[in-house]
């Protein structure tokens, strides 16, 4: 802008000093924007689809010709000293009844961007189209300039003595005219260009109008009139310069083709698109826009529009559809019989809701996904639900929905496609239970693998009389046997990956009281056990930990003698926010925050020795029990009061990976 009011401000100067300067400036400047627009318009006739701009590019051509004839014939000039003024003005009246009359006719060449018409826009047509138009104008031109050199028969438009004629006058007011129907035109198919191209392009025209206005009223060269149409004529030619040339250099997907957007929006209204969570285009589907609104007369069809007409019938379990934002159909075809048990009559009488044959359940999804299918235009929607046939068989269908957008010809309404899937669900079904079983088979043997190892200890150790070497042996096993009961719960119970901890806790105590041939009278069992359920990654390490502690409280917390009682509690902490990254290697982790689960082993036993650090221990069993704590992320602290209590904090990744 600042250069701009530069230039400005120099031709400004110059008009006082020499108006014949400004003047050529003036007019050669038009003349360079005409050709530049030419060029651009030219070099891309064979991918432009806009023929508005084609068609104002390549009359431009001729224009910035005649202007230049007219810059070249001006009096002072000397160049055509024998033309005289009044040829001089003829040149003027033909350049601004040709720019006028095709800035009127150039909307008239906009096309609605059907699929039809974007068939049949080959390049070969474009650049039909092109030369059709180079060369219409260019025998208009030679036709007005031999009616101006030969034929003189170009009414006069100066005449010696008197000045403009009433036909230049009025030709003038004539040519505003034109321009301004031409902007009401352009506004008219406005929404075929981007909006500061379309704001540019009406201003432009806009400045014409005006400048043509004061022109037919100028007294003099000099006169404010004159200077203000020179001006406004600067000005016109700029704001078209920036809305084609700038603007096909800068940005040419925005003007040159920005119909490629349109192709987008023909094929939207021809194809449902379906995309991922993050809105990636994985698949789309075809439908005909209009395929259920008549019955096409066989005869008049072409065959592969008999083909295509026929494509839902020919898919087996396929129903394609339109409906109403109520919910009402529209339109249904295809293989609804077969599906529903129902005929499409049936459903489009409303004697048959659709939502009747969707089963309960699944009614919230249905109504759900509807629901964003409307609020979502711009993507469809997928959902899979079980519906009643008329005979009472359920059958899985998927369900694919997208609202049709303002430019469909039916705004508002709801298109998608009901495929059936019952083969394909049985299918994963079957798979499903067969993947269970052999996972669950995995298991299995891997429980009685351990159980071996289990039995190998137990005879091993019958060859030692060292009671040292049997304890050692039987911990082992009591480890091994922990292992054993993950897998065995993971064998027996409903699902593949997480365990009821509570019934596997139950049973490893069991297993380790009748381990260490305790008697129950003597040292009593308390379970407080909420149903928790675990990964194998956590379920082992924690129930080895267990293991370890509830052994230990066996062994060192009751003398021969002494009666007592172990605790064991599970639970879930009600206050749970996020993980702080306490570990087992952290000296505290105050009640546990951060931590969503949290089992305590207690014993009303002797208590744990003052003198060994249970963080650094020296037996195995206990740097066991810090090396998993660690493993499973969680947190341990010990209480020596009336007693001993071990409390462990921990979290688990399967609730993770179900939140996400």
């Amino acid at each position: 802008m600042i250069l701009w009011a530069a230039i400005i401000s120099v031709l400004y100067v110059i008009s006082l000093s020499n108006f014949l300067l400004f003047h050529t400036l003036v007019e050669l400047f038009s003349v360079y924007v005409a050709y530049v627009i030419f060029l651009v318009v030219w070099k891309s006739r064979e991918h432009l689809e806009n023929r508005y701009l084609m068609f104002i590019g390549i009359a431009y051509f001729f224009i910035g010709g005649l202007d230049l004839l007219y810059t070249l014939s001006y009096e002072g000039m000397g160049i055509f000293p024998e033309l005289g003024p009044n040829m001089h003005t003829q040149f003027w009246i033909t350049a601004r009844y040709m720019e006028s009359v095709s800035l009127l006719l150039a909307p008239l060449f906009l096309t609605d961007y059907s699929t039809e018409y974007l068939k049949k826009s080959k390049s070969i047509e474009r650049a039909r189209f092109a030369w059709e138009a180079f060369i219409a104008y260019a025998g208009i031109t030679i036709i007005c300039l031999f009616s101006i050199f030969v034929f003189r028969n170009f009414p006069d438009s100066y005449i010696e003595g008197s000045g403009f004629t009433p036909f230049k006058i009025i030709s003038e007011y004539v040519i505003t005219f034109i321009l301004l129907c031409s902007l009401i035109a352009l506004y008219v198919k406005r929404d075929r260009f981007e909006n500061h191209v379309f704001r540019l392009l009406a201003a432009s025209i806009t400045l014409t109008a005006l400048g043509e206005l004061s022109l037919s009223i100028y007294a003099g060269a000099n006169g404010f009139f004159n200077l203000t149409g020179h001006y406004l004529k600067i000005f016109s030619f700029y704001l078209i310069y920036k809305a084609i040339v700038e603007t096909g250099f800068e940005d040419p997907f925005s003007l040159l083709f920005r119909e490629l957007k349109y192709r987008e929006e023909a094929l939207r209204q021809e194809t449902i698109f379906l995309k991922d969570d993050q809105g990636y285009l994985y698949r789309l589907l075809g439908l005909k826009e209009n395929q259920f609104e008549r019955e096409p007369e066989v005869e008049k069809v072409p065959i592969y529009e008999k083909e295509y007409y026929s494509f839902v019938q020919n898919i087996e379990g396929l129903i394609g559809f339109r409906l109403y934002e109520n919910l009402e159909p529209v339109l249904m075809d295809g293989s609804i019989e077969e599906v529903t048990g129902y005929s499409k009559e049936d459903f489009l009488s409303h004697k048959v809701k659709w939502t009747e044959l969707v089963m309960p359940e699944y009614l919230p999804l249905f109504f759900d996904n509807m629901k964003k299918a409307i609020s979502t235009p711009d993507l469809s929607r997928e959902l899979e639900y079980k519906i009643r046939r008329k005979d009472g068989e359920t059958r899985w269908v998927r369900e694919i929905l997208q609202k049709l957008s303002e430019r469909s010809g039916a705004p508002g309404q709801i298109q998608g496609l009901v495929r059936d899937i019952t083969r394909r669900k049985i299918a994963e079904e079957t798979l499903t239970k067969i993947q269970e079983a052999r996972i669950k088979e995995i298991h299995h043997r891997i429980k009685n693998n351990l159980q071996v190892i289990s039995s190998l200890l137990s005879l091993e150790a019958e060859k030692f009389a060292d009671e040292k070497t049997l304890e050692a042996f039987r911990e082992s096993q009591n480890r091994v046997i922990s292992m054993a009961l993950i897998h065995e719960e993971l064998y027996e119970g409903k699902g593949m990956d997480t365990i009821d901890f509570a019934v596997y806790l139950r049973k490893l105590t069991l297993d380790l009281f009748s381990s260490y041939l305790v008697e129950i009278e003597k040292i009593s069992l308390k379970l407080d056990l909420g149903q928790v359920h675990l990964g194998m990654d956590t379920a082992i390490p924690l129930g080895i930990i267990v293991n370890e502690l509830v052994s230990n409280s066996l062994k060192h917390a009751f003398s021969s003698d002494r009666e007592g009682e172990i605790r064991i509690s599970l639970s879930i902490k009600g206050d749970y926010t996020s993980k702080t990254g306490c570990s087992g290697k952290d000296r505290g982790c105050p009640n546990g925050i951060g931590f969503h689960y949290m089992v305590i082993v207690a014993d009303n036993g002797t208590g744990f020795p003052e003198e060994i650090d249970f963080r650094n221990p020296e037996s195995l069993g206990l740097q066991l029990v810090n090396i998993l704590v660690e493993q499973i992320d969680g947190c341990i602290e010990l209480k020596r009061d009336n007693g001993t209590e071990f409390t462990i904090w921990f979290n688990n990744p399967e609730d993770e990976k179900e939140n996400q």
